[in-house]
């Protein structure tokens, strides 16, 4: 098979690609250094805009399977075992169809997305090889790859660097992580507790601790513990035996009969990414092209919105080559406005919180904010911050901003046929009209009664791209009209729905 697009890393956000760009008929080749998966947890969590995005490419249910799905998040004090608050997923059923977080250790996430792509045809995966070279030209990119029999080199369209933060095809392109780096320093670790049948609440939080101190629960009887360390510590003493007993107990009281750290590291919390996502035909994804503080669980996240961002776009390059810089602009320009107006805020305001803000006014936090959530406005928006459902495209050349709805993500609320609007898609673009509108020989989703929070005026028509984002919202749409937006959205390489063979 001769792959159109090459992924360089078998990590969540180099799998997910390569199932996404299947998902739209691309083929792809993987390579990765080592068949081995680190057994660390790393990333826990995976939030319902992950959730629906990897329900289209065929992956969710078998993670589902794996995990620990929840529809609440009820943080609690580790001292007193009592609800700090809590926020129920399920406020947003009405237009998310997987209303909760799915717990998961990240080698499950791996494990289970490379078998998905070893088992799609058009996804081919190889082990033991590492890409040690980088050139390219208006055609093609041309990859140096050194394996077990020596160094080969791979031709395609396109190359993504799915590497991490250290992988080698940002720093073959000359860029490097701008932003910032947080003083302080984090001890993590991945605990076994013995309770003797007795269940902690997760996650559980230190309040009366300097600094943070927290705990997740990910698998039954094991929990990750995340500890900022002051300055006065050594790197080893961080991470000695009597440290990580002094947090298990503070986290868990004499409740806890033992505990066995399975693993541990120290780290410095960045916030930080490159200055570009692409250059030429090659783009960067996932921690190769941003680091997010851990703090709400949303740097793998944010990496797989990446994947689904850049694999349309590619499978439209592919299709007509002239507006291939035209396409992989529109993600550079996206994903860095995503990551530095939203990610990188909702992070570091949570980190700020979490690790420099005293006990009193992280007390003072809590109580603030489970006061807010009496109000239902509240809750949905804590939802929507929580599960990476909000944030807009304001800058993209590619989306009519002129309507509020456009540049965001579209409800997944029922049709007038029943069906949600991400079923019926099945991760595809589609045109959504909203009242009476006649558009003859272009497939249409049909929803009388669209949420007053759309702010429509009818009859409308919107364009949904295939990343279930708002292209364009059209009032009084003509044919005409549609057909300008949905040019405009795909750089004029997809025809309607329904119009293929016109």
């Amino acid at each position: 098979m001769k792959p159109e697009v090459v992924i360089v890393g078998a990590g969540p956000v180099g799998c997910s690609l390569a199932l996404g760009l299947a998902h739209h008929g691309v083929r792809s080749l993987v390579i990765e250094r080592s068949r081995e998966i680190a057994q660390e947890s790393r990333a826990l969590v995976i939030w319902p805009r992950t959730a629906e995005l990897l329900r289209d490419w065929g992956a969710w249910e078998p993670l589902l399977a794996a995990g620990r799905f929840t529809t609440l998040f009820t943080p609690h004090d580790a001292a007193s075992n009592t609800a700090l608050l809590s926020v129920d997923f399920c406020e947003i059923a009405d237009s998310v169809e997987s209303p909760g977080a799915l717990f998961i250790p990240q080698y499950d996430t791996v494990r289970i997305l490379r078998e998905r792509v070893a088992a799609n045809p058009l996804c081919e995966l190889r082990f033991d090889e590492e890409a040690v070279a980088l050139e390219q030209d208006e055609s093609e990119v041309r990859l140096g790859v050194r394996g077990t029999n020596g160094t080969t080199t791979l031709a395609a369209p396109f190359v993504v660097g799915a590497d991490g933060a250290h992988g080698f095809v940002r720093h073959a392109l000359g860029f490097t992580l701008q932003g910032a780096t947080y003083s302080t320093r984090v001890a993590i670790a991945d605990v076994g507790i013995e309770s003797g049948g007795r269940s902690f609440p997760s996650p559980r939080v230190a309040l009366d601790a300097p600094g943070l101190l927290l705990g997740i629960e990910y698998a039954p009887g094991l929990w990750r513990t995340i500890a900022s360390v002051a300055p006065s510590v050594g790197d080893d003493d961080a991470l000695a035996t009597d440290a990580h007993a002094k947090r298990i107990a503070h986290l868990f009281g004499e409740e806890a009969r033992s505990s066995t750290v399975l693993w541990s590291s120290l780290f410095r919390i960045h916030r930080r990414h490159a200055p570009n996502f692409i250059s030429g035909r090659v783009a960067l994804a996932g921690d190769a092209a941003h680091l997010n503080s851990p703090a709400g669980g949303q740097g793998m996240n944010a990496g797989i919105h990446d994947t689904a961002n850049l694999a349309w776009r590619l499978a439209c390059a592919l299709k007509s080559s002239q507006c291939a810089e035209a396409l992989l602009v529109g993600y550079d320009i996206e994903r860095r406005e995503m990551q530095n107006d939203s990610i990188e805020r909702t992070t570091d305001l949570a980190t700020r919180l979490a690790v420099y803000a005293p006990p009193s006014l992280k007390r003072f936090a809590f109580a603030w904010m489970r006061r807010s959530l009496r109000a239902r406005g509240m809750r949905r928006k804590a939802c929507r911050t929580l599960g990476m459902l909000d944030g807009r495209y304001t800058r993209s050349p590619d989306v009519d901003t002129t309507h509020p709805l456009a540049g965001r993500r579209i409800g997944d609320v029922a049709l007038d046929n029943g069906r949600r609007i991400n079923a019926e898609r099945r991760g595809r673009a589609a045109l959504l009209c909203c009242g009476e509108v006649r558009l003859d020989g272009i497939e249409t989703l049909a929803l009388a009664k669209p949420p007053k929070r759309w702010l429509l005026k009818h009859p409308s028509a919107i364009v949904i791209r295939p990343d279930g984002f708002v292209a364009a919202v059209i009032e009084k749409p003509t044919r005409a009209r549609v057909e300008a937006m949905w040019k405009r959205a795909f750089c004029c390489a997809s025809p309607l729905p329904g119009t293929e063979g016109e």
